[in-house]
Formats: structure tokens, C-alpha cells, sequence
């Protein structure tokens, strides 16, 4: 799992479509907007289901505290081909390893479900944002 990956699904008709009025650059640019759009309303609801201690200097092991909350540093990245906000939870190489912990729960701890609860109050307003989008090209393309 690695954080929220925004994918299109469901809105195979308007893709078609727009694939065959717009240009290559007019479609990756499109997708690259919409991307960034919903990695941009997903940032800020994830940072806010993250629980933060009053010290961080008191998490983890020595050598191994990041500097700051996970809160304050959740990654980022938009291609034209995908959207991404979180962390990789499959791996160790990374600052932020002790997320998965947070999500998925411990024996000590129950998990918090963050980044699924957020891909999952975020589904409608990804479908939304799409459709928005495509909907721009399509009335710039048909002159509506």
C-alpha cells in the first residue's frame, strides 16, 4: 500500500471521448490537473486524521526520529498518469516506516484506519474533480 493512489475508474465513456478530441499534451495535462487537484483536497484531510504527540522527540528509537510529525510531512506527487498523498507502508526505508504501525494497529494499539478513511471520504469528490476537468475540455473542444 502506498498511501492514496488516485486512479480513474468509471469514467470510461468521457475518457474515450476526450482521447479522441484532444491531443496527447491536451490529455496528460488535463489528467495532471486532475491529479493535483485531488492530491490537493486529500492532503489536508489526511493531516488531520493523523494523531500528533506533544513531543516528537520522544518517538521511536534514538537515530531513528524523523524531524517533525508525520502530519507536517505528508509526501506528495502528481504525474500525468497518477496522484499520490502518503507513505509507502510496505517498506522500512523510509523516515516515516512507523506509519504503517499507526494505520494498520499493533498489539498495543488499535489501527486508525487513516489512509483508508480518507480514500474513502474522498471517492466522490475524485469523481467529481474528473468529471469537472473533462468537462472543461470537452466544452473548449465543442465550442459549449
Amino acid at each position: 500500500m502506498a498511501g492514496i493512489t488516485i486512479e480513474f475508474a468509471g469514467l470510461e465513456e468521457l475518457r474515450k471521448a476526450i482521447e479522441e478530441l484532444g491531443s496527447d499534451a491536451e490529455v496528460r495535462k488535463v489528467n495532471r490537473e486532475i491529479f493535483r487537484r485531488c492530491v490537493e483536497i486529500t492532503h489536508p484531510r489526511m493531516k488531520a486524521k493523523i494523531s500528533k504527540s506533544s513531543d516528537n522527540f520522544k518517538s521511536g528509537r534514538k537515530g531513528y526520529r524523523p524531524s517533525g510529525h508525520a502530519a507536517d510531512n505528508i509526501p506528495r506527487k502528481v504525474t500525468a498518469n497518477y496522484g499520490e498523498a502518503g507513505w509507502g507502508l510496505l517498506g522500512d526505508a523510509e523516515n516515516w516506516f512507523y506509519m504503517k504501525f499507526v494505520e494498520w494497529g499493533t498489539t498495543k494499539q488499535p489501527p486508525k484506519d487513516f489512509i483508508f478513511n480518507v480514500r474513502e471520504e474522498s471517492d466522490g469528490d475524485y469523481s467529481r474533480i474528473a468529471e469537472e476537468e473533462y468537462q472543461k475540455l470537452l466544452n473548449a473542444k465543442l465550442g459549449g
